[in-house]
Parts: structure tokens; sequence; C-alpha cells
């Protein structure tokens, strides 16, 4: 029986409104009287003996769960006779069903695939957990839109635990149609890749403005096999609606195996589409002249820096005295040495010359990069997804690191050299003409593979990309603990270029810099770094200079981009690309060792 607005339960919650009702209970909005803020109520209407001690069972599992793209659940209870409650946050928001609604049409695949990946990791983490946990109703209308732009996968009254030994009981049953794999109507034990195939439908609604047939017509000929989602929306690209088409497989064992494999199957490609509404935008900013922020230390012209304050030039005197005198002969020596050093690391193959550990430096190129410290560092985070987990503890050596992520015009100078190869495309997202546009010159350079970026760096800059760790402990800016380059204040569009700020690329150096001076360490595009990917390499990682595992499928790209949520922009995310996919979003910066070797 639907519960009254204004009801008590369990002596602490209060029913503000119905928010959904279906065969086995509701959700409702309610308010905690005792913390004095609004909730979810999700409603289990099953009260035989076996379902409450599932019910129980699975309820502390849930309340352990802690994902930024998951409600937490804070309580659970069982009314006697009546039913039983999970009590959850309120997401505030509108979700897809909803947008798709408004719409009236497909959704911008600009818009959807963002939110589709922040779903993705919340699936892992779920299907990571011992035992996996299986949501069991992905659905545009359970995936929740916050007004920061965070997806929200909610609706956990139904999650089953895992259990490969049981079919799906006829009394445990929750499908929706057009979602809901065949498994779920007792074809089968449910697992992860029947979460896999509600996502895939999910995102085939979204992108066509149509949904699925069911599955079991579609296994019994009843209904037709939909056609691709790209013959219902030509603007996707093919790669996408592939991906799609093999997450929707009638057959689990044709559908992806993991939710990474889908995920990853969807990242490298990600183009956005047109977007259907404006977003907000911000002014301009003046292009960057590519001025150290710190006036240099003392240099010797035609060799390297020297050591020491900068000094303010003294009154001419008449005389030198012994002091003055002394102190010549001591630079003398000191500068003598510093060229021996020189002449030693150049012997080595050494990329740079040795400088003092100044903040700043520009290399042959005339491009600006600032000194990180050598030392330890906390690299990973306790809030992100598995792959950035555990914390450990990294010692690196010093290096310097692009100040700025490379432009458009410092990579067609190398093009012009015959040293690089051009971008895929020379368009952005609103912009037929970017790569090349001297409007556009002191943009972020876009649509450039792993081995392109490797090319710039080495080929023609003689430096080399950063490794992962490096390009973690420089965002960080010297903070520690921060899951952001300025901290834990939570982003906002006058900090980052991202999702609902500016829906393109901004001129390089458009926010402030962290704590090391480097400029777009978050937002703006996505950055290839050295290091190839893999989900469990924290567990093993070296704790001094980790180069990252021998080998791979994927590159590993930082600082989030553009088109996605604010999520993206904390330091420790990582991000995937195949080594030859180019993309709208992605760019790089270069790195510099100052002692020899990577």
């Amino acid at each position: 029986m639907t519960l009254s607005t204004g009801e008590m339960l369990n002596n602490r919650y209060r029913v503000v409104r119905l928010l959904g009702q279906g065969g086995f209970g509701a959700v409702y909005r309610g308010w905690d009287t005792l913390l004095e803020r609004p909730c979810a109520i999700k409603e289990n209407l099953d009260v035989s003996p076996e379902a409450q001690r599932q019910f129980l069972r699975e309820a502390k599992l849930l309340a352990n769960l802690v994902h930024a793209n998951l409600p937490r659940v804070s309580d659970t209870f069982i009314v006697p006779g009546q039913g039983q409650y999970l009590v959850m946050d309120y997401v505030e928001g509108e979700d897809l069903q909803e947008k798709l609604t408004q719409a009236g049409g497909p959704l911008p695949e600009a818009q959807v695939l963002p939110w589709i990946l922040q779903v993705c990791e919340a699936l892992e983490y779920l299907h990571q957990q011992t035992p996996p946990v299986i949501h069991r109703d992905i659905k545009p209308a359970n995936i929740r839109i916050t007004p920061q732009g965070r997806a929200m996968l909610v609706d956990f009254g139904i999650a089953k635990l895992y259990d490969p030994n049981l079919r799906t009981m006829s009394g445990a049953r929750a499908v929706t149609p057009g979602y809901s794999p065949p498994e779920q109507y007792g074809q089968g034990s449910t697992d992860a890749r029947s979460d896999i195939y509600a996502l895939g439908a999910t995102l085939y609604a979204l992108l066509t403005g149509r949904a699925m047939p069911d599955s079991v017509d579609i296994m019994s000929g009843d209904a037709p096999v939909p056609p691709p989602a790209i013959r219902l929306n030509p603007a996707l690209r093919k790669e996408v609606s592939a991906a799609i088409e093999k997450a929707t497989q009638i057959s689990r064992a044709q559908r992806y195996a993991g939710v990474a494999e889908f995920r990853q199957a969807l990242t490298p490609v990600a183009r956005p589409a047109a977007v259907s509404s404006p977003t907000p935008r911000l002014p301009q900013a003046a292009p960057p002249q590519y001025q150290t922020p710190l006036q240099p230390t003392e240099v010797v012209p035609s060799g390297p820096a020297v050591a020491g304050r900068s000094r303010t030039p003294r009154r001419f005197r008449p005389r030198i005295s012994r002091k003055v005198l002394v102190r010549a002969l001591v630079g003398i020596a000191v500068l003598g040495l510093i060229c021996l050093l020189f002449i030693w690391y150049s012997a080595l193959g050494g990329k740079i010359l040795l400088t003092t550990l100044t903040a700043d430096y520009r290399d042959e190129k005339g491009v600006p990069m600032a000194l990180i410290p050598a030392g330890e560092f906390q690299m990973g985070s306790e809030n992100g997804g598995d792959s950035e987990k555990p914390v450990h503890t990294v010692y690196l050596d010093a290096f310097y690191m692009d100040m700025y992520e490379v432009t458009n015009v410092q990579y067609e100078k190398c093009v012009q050299a015959g040293v690089c190869t051009a971008p895929d495309s020379y368009s952005s997202y609103e912009r037929r003409s970017y790569y090349g546009d001297s409007d556009f010159a002191d943009y972020p350079v876009i649509y450039v593979d792993w081995e392109q970026a490797r090319t710039f760096c080495e080929d023609w800059r003689g430096a080399r990309l950063p490794t992962e760790a490096e390009w973690e402990k420089a965002a960080r800016g010297g903070l520690k603990g921060g899951e952001y380059p300025w901290g834990n204040v939570i982003p906002d569009c006058s900090r980052a270029n991202y999702y609902g700020c500016v829906n393109d690329t901004r001129r390089v150096g458009s926010y402030p810099a962290n704590g090391y001076g480097l400029y777009d360490m978050a937002g703006n595009v996505w950055e290839w770094v050295w290091d190839w990917y893999d989900d469990n390499y924290y567990s093993s990682s070296p704790d001094s200079n980790p180069q990252g595992p021998d080998s791979g499928s994927y590159r590993v790209l930082r600082g989030g981009g553009w088109y996605l949520g604010p999520n993206y922009l904390r330091v420790a995310i990582r991000g995937t690309g195949s080594p030859d996919g180019q993309a709208i979003y992605i760019g790089f910066r270069c790195g510099v060792s100052v002692l020899p070797g990577r």
C-alpha cells in the first residue's frame, strides 16, 4: 500500500511525496527529522522471512559502498507486516528519462557519453565488490544528473549480490521492458554482463530517441533485431554504435566481458556531437605571452645557470675591495666546476644543460617549464575507483614540466620542420577552423595520438612525455592530499574548463596556475603521459621513479577535459586511450629530466 504524505517511518523519516512505484514497492522523497536533511526511501513489499534475510544481508553491503557516482545508503529497517526500507541520499537534479522526454528525440552524443562513462565507473566499482553487486535495473530513469553535471546511478532497492550458482528467481525479478536482458526473465542467471546489456540499451535509447524492443521478444523472434544506433542517428560515430551493438547482444557470451571493456570502447572515440542547449561562456583571456612568473636567477651567457639569488645592480665603486675580489675568484671557480659538470653530463647524452634548480626554465625552443622538485608524495586516492588505489608513497627525482599544454602554433612548427605529422583534424568541436588558424594559435593542439605526442616531445623538443607519477605530482602543485590542483574546493568555471563551462577548448593559461606554476592541469584537454595503463599497477608499482607497466593495450591519459564533468578534474583520476587514437579532447605537454636518464 502506498505510503501517505506526512507519514512517519521508524519514528524518524517523514514521507514527503511519492517518486515512483512498481510491483515490488515504491520510492519516496523523505525528510530525515534527526539530521534535518532530505533523503530517498526505497520500499520493498516482499516481507517473507527469506526475503527479509536477503534484504538485510544486501543492505549491510550497500551501506558500505562509497563512490562519487552512487548515492550513499545511510539506514535500513523493517516495518513488520508492511515492508523493508532503504534510506539513501536524495539526489537533486533530473533523470535521463526526463531529459529524453523533454528533448523529444535523441540527446547529443557530447552530452550523453560523459554521463555514461561516469556510470561505467560506478558499475566497475559495484562489480569489483566481494561478492559483486549487480544493479539489475539500469535505465534512463535510474540515472540522475545533478546540477553540477554529475551522473548518479540510483535505485539500489533491487541490487543483488552475485551468486553464480543461483538462477534468477521469479520472486526476485525486476525487469524493465526494453532495458532488461533475457536472463532477468528467468532465461539464465544474472551477472555483470546483465548490467552491461542494460547500460548499452540505455545508451541506445538516449542516442536514438527510441527504446530497444524487449529482449525476450527479440530472442523469440516476436520482435526484430533493432537496427544499429547509427542508422537511426547518422550523427553518431560508428565506433560508438558498434560498442552499443556489442553490449546489447542477446547472448551474454557475445557481450563485453566486463564494464571496463565497454568503457574503454567508448572512451577513445567519444567525439562530442552538437549540444542542444547553450552553455555559459567565460570571457576570453588574453593569450599567454609565455613569460615565466618568477625573475630568473643570475645566468652566465652561453652557459648553464649559476646558483644564487637574484641580485639588484649596485652602484659603481672606484675601487675593488678584497671581499669583492675573493667573491669574484670563488665565482670563477664555481663556474669552472659547472662547466666540467656540463661536459660530463653532455658526454652521458643529457638532453638539457645542467642548471641550478631554478623555479623556471626555457628549453631551446623557448618553451617555459617549471621545476618540480625531487622528493616524495602520496599518489592515488581513497575517494576514487579501484585503479587509484592503494594510495602509496612515491619518490621522484627533480624534473621540469611544461607550464602550458602544447599549443597549435608550437605543434605547427614541428610539422613545418618535417618532424611531426599533422593532427587528424584541423577543426575543433565548435570551430570549423582551429589548427592552423592564427585566432587559435595559443589553444591546445588536439587530434594527436600518443606516438605523435612522443615524437613532438622527444624528436622536436629534446624532452619527453612525463610519466604518470610525474604528472600527478606536478598536478598536485605541492599540496598534500588535495583532490584537485588547487586543493579540496569543489570545482567551478573560474578554476578550470570542464563540461558546462565552455563548450570547447580554451586558450592555454586562462585559469590560475597551481603551486608549481603549471596551468590547466585540470580540464581543457586530457593529456597523454608515458605509461601503459594497468588497473592494478599501484599494488606493485616501484616506490622510486616508476615508469609504468612494461606493456599494455592502452596508454594513460590524465587531467580530464572540457567535455567531462568536474569529477574528472581530480588529480588522481586515471583515463585511458588507445595509443593510435586521436580525439577532440586529447592533447599533451612535455617534461624533461634534471638528471641523466628518464
